[in-house]
């Protein structure tokens, strides 16, 4: 692979994220064991679930970038991984020190490698007034150009309407909003179950986490919810759930087939991203086939995934044109973050 690649999908603990859900005494917190290596204990939802070990891409900068460079990645995007639990299960005045420490820590290490990294910032959804102040922040003195947030925040409209202070503060400033995998506080509401389905855990998690997805682009794309944030850009991790998000747009389009119109959508105000769970070459084709390649972005998942050469070579044999593909590895990324005052060139 020698054509560059803009990766917009990558996660990073902070020493200080550390260092605070090290002082825990039950999840979520971190434990290292005397080996040195580290894992998160989250807080039980039914079974207790096992460590998630964290592997040295979550923390060693220098080992990333060279593997950033051994695959012609040009320039990543960090963001806290919401996947992992820790807002929802804290409260407001834990989340707010912890992200606070992170954000500081998360600008300071762009501001050292500028030229490889850009940022967005983590926020409570447990204290959403201290969110919007806090994006403000991020963005006039921290240099970072939005935040992430958790996806199913916006599976329906009813929780969407929660976040709606955060994105006239993001309207203000242009922000770029990544929605992750994961749950918003649970005074969210309007957020599906924890678990949709009792039986078969794995497997129904995988099209439980499917429809996650697919709910809040069809919150952010078939309501009116953007229609106050135009200049807010929304990037959605997994290619939104692609699978079930081509069935959906395909239906539109046989609904105005036999009715004559079609549900106004709102696609062109979305970025997804390729992701690393379960995004093989098939639901990259399907997506680039229904929604094209235009709104497409490469995201790696580095860390969790210790490798980013997977979902290079995923993109790769998918069987897209050349055009198609450098728009996914390359030319979307630059055109968004250019939108968001990072110059690559």
């Amino acid at each position: 692979m020698t054509t560059p690649i803009i990766d917009l999908h990558s996660h990073w603990f902070s020493p200080s994220s550390v260092a605070h859900l090290s002082d825990r005494t039950y999840g979520p917190r971190i434990t290292t064991d005397t080996s040195g290596v580290k894992a998160l204990h989250r807080p039980a939802a039914g079974e207790t679930p096992l460590p998630f070990v964290l592997g040295n891409q979550w923390f060693d900068i220098e080992a990333r970038l060279a593997h950033l460079d051994a695959n012609h990645v040009k320039h990543q995007l960090l963001s806290w991984p919401t996947t992992l639990g820790v807002d929802p299960a804290l409260s407001a005045d834990d989340t707010r020190l912890i992200w606070r420490d992170y954000n500081d820590e998360l600008a300071a290490l762009v501001r050292q490698h500028p030229r490889h990294l850009s940022a967005v910032a983590a926020l409570s959804t447990s204290d959403i007034s201290w969110s919007v102040t806090e994006l403000k922040r991020s963005h006039e003195e921290l240099g970072l150009i939005g935040a992430v947030l958790p996806v199913n925040g916006f599976a329906s409209l009813a929780a969407a309407r929660h976040f709606a202070p955060l994105f006239a503060e993001a309207q203000k400033h242009k922000s770029h909003i990544y929605l992750h995998t994961g749950y918003a506080h649970p005074q969210i509401s309007g957020q599906p179950p924890v678990w949709l389905h009792a039986d078969n855990p794995q497997v129904r998690g995988t099209l439980d986490t499917a429809w996650q997805f697919a709910s809040s682009v069809i919150t952010l794309a078939y309501t009116g919810f953007l229609d106050d944030y135009p200049d807010v850009t929304v990037q959605v991790a997994m290619l939104g759930g692609s699978g079930v998000i081509a069935l959906v747009a395909e239906a539109a389009k046989a609904w105005a087939l036999r009715h004559g119109s079609v549900p106004k959508d709102r696609f062109e105000r979305l970025w997804l991203d390729t992701g690393a769970a379960g995004q093989g070459p098939a639901a990259i084709a399907a997506a680039v086939r229904v929604l094209g390649a235009d709104r497409i972005l490469f995201g790696s998942d580095y860390a969790p995934a210790p490798d980013i050469a997977p979902v290079i070579a995923n993109v790769q044999a998918a069987g897209l044109s050349e055009t198609d593909a450098q728009k996914i590895f390359y030319s979307n990324g630059h055109a968004l973050l250019a939108r968001h005052g990072i110059q690559l060139d």
